[in-house]
């Protein structure tokens, strides 16, 4: 038996954007100090992937003349893709790019894949890796898959979501213009995005990168005091996410004066996750939409005025819901164009259309409700990252997990060597404790 489900216009295009650029697979890791029974974690993944029907999905072969792509959502998950690998005859690296990088055939098998890297993780326990491809979950999709598989896995009742797929996706549906004054709206944010490419973003300047294809990874977690004081000062309008994006800004202009670049023009492309706010962390699917932040030089001759340009336009995105509007002009495209003219679309990304493209990525989780564990009694540390690509090489994620911010940095190995990646991120570290120390008190103050 076989449910079937149109692609959003969000799947159409990532799924467009991976088949002519690169895998666009999420990071999730826990390195955990105990030692996975293999057999209950493929028992706990299954129960996980009845619990949420997407993580079973395969996309229905298309034709070149066909106008959407479907999925088919069997009602048995089949195989579960749980595998397990030594660690003493892989390294990490090896395992984590041969994972990440695998494109998935969505017509063929799950939408995921894990691996249990043996002795990998904290005192010789187990390091689990989970790869999901961006086309059918974001970064809440993913957390809310891991939490129904560790919670089956711990012998719990994982809970299920409080709306169903088929109601969660009439959120996209009823994002398509449907009077005059909407499409006016969706055609003024395309222009407003077209303004914004006239101008090419700086690129970050590398050190130590090299030929090797693949990607490195840090990771980094503010301690809850300065967790608690980055929340407890902002002044109003302005959010935690405002001061990491800024950081974020900041960080890229101090390495590339290090490294005797000029930096003009930068753009941090911001997922914003549209899902209403009683089920904001629910749902294993693609309810994500991008938006770009931008700041040039003059904004950031000191940190103060940055804040200020960064949270005047994050409030703008939010009061005018720009990215709604982003959503339906996608929706203005003519309907019935075939698939195999579709596929072309993300063609325009390249050359000049890159343009469009932003310097790095940011998203941020927020306060993660509950953080993953293996059992009680058992330590774990959690690694997430969103994709990056040759166009967008730097992808950093954050996220809070019990009162603490962790920070995550995806880079390609062509952009950074190791070193010289960990210098990057603790930039960015300095100029988010720089804001929380000396700015947000003094704005605060006025």
């Amino acid at each position: 038996m076989r449910e079937t489900l149109p692609f959003t216009l969000i799947e159409e295009m990532t799924h467009h954007l991976e088949r002519r650029f690169q895998p666009l697979d999420m990071q999730g890791e826990i390195a955990s100090s105990a030692r996975v029974d293999i057999d209950e974690l493929r028992s706990a993944t299954g129960t996980a992937m009845q619990l949420h029907p997407m993580s079973r999905a395969r996309r229905r072969p298309s034709r070149p003349t066909d106008t959407r792509y479907w999925w088919e959502i069997p009602s048995d998950p089949g195989p579960v893709p749980v595998y397990e690998v030594d660690s003493e005859e892989y390294d990490l690296r090896t395992v984590r790019n041969r994972l990440y990088g695998h494109q998935f055939d969505l017509t063929e098998e799950p939408p995921f894949a894990m691996v249990v890297y043996r002795g990998g993780g904290i005192d010789g326990g187990d390091r689990i890796l989970q790869s999901t491809s961006h086309v059918v979950a974001d970064g809440v999709g993913v957390l809310r898959f891991s939490h129904a598989t560790w919670t089956a896995y711990r012998g719990e009742e994982p809970v299920g979501d409080t709306v169903g797929l088929h109601e969660s996706r009439s959120l996209l549906e009823n994002l398509r213009p449907t009077t005059p004054r909407d499409a006016c709206e969706a055609a003024e944010t395309v222009g407003r995005r077209l303004r914004d490419g006239v101008l090419s973003p700086t690129d970050i300047a590398d050190d130590g990168g090299s030929d090797r294809p693949g990607w490195g990874y840090e990771r980094r977690v503010l301690d809850a005091d300065l967790t608690g004081r980055l929340i407890a000062t902002r002044p109003p309008g302005v959010s935690v996410n405002d001061v990491l994006l800024t950081a974020l800004h900041l960080a890229i202009e101090a390495w590339n004066d290090a490294h005797g670049e000029p930096t003009g023009w930068l753009g941090v492309m911001m997922p914003v996750n549209v899902r209403p706010d009683d089920w904001f962390y629910q749902v294993m699917a693609m309810y994500t939409l991008f938006e770009r932040v931008r700041t040039n030089r003059a904004h950031r001759r000191n940190p103060g005025t940055a804040l200020a340009r960064v949270a005047r336009q994050t409030t703008r995105i939010k009061e005018r819901d720009l990215p709604e509007r982003a959503y339906e002009a996608l929706a203005l495209l003519p309907d019935g164009l075939p698939v195999a003219l579709e596929r072309h679309l993300p063609d325009l990304l390249r050359d000049g259309g890159a343009r469009l493209l932003d310097t790095a990525v940011l998203t941020n989780l927020g306060n993660v409700p509950v953080s993953p564990s293996l059992g009680e009694g058992t330590e774990s540390e959690v690694w997430f990252s969103p994709p990056t690509w040759r166009q967008i090489p730097i992808g950093i994620a954050v996220g809070t997990f019990d009162g603490e911010l962790h920070l995550f940095c995806r880079y390609l190995l062509e952009q950074f060597d190791e070193p010289a990646a960990a210098r990057f991120v603790d930039t960015y570290v300095t100029h988010i404790e720089r804001l929380v120390d000396e700015v947000l008190p003094a704005v605060t103050a006025d």
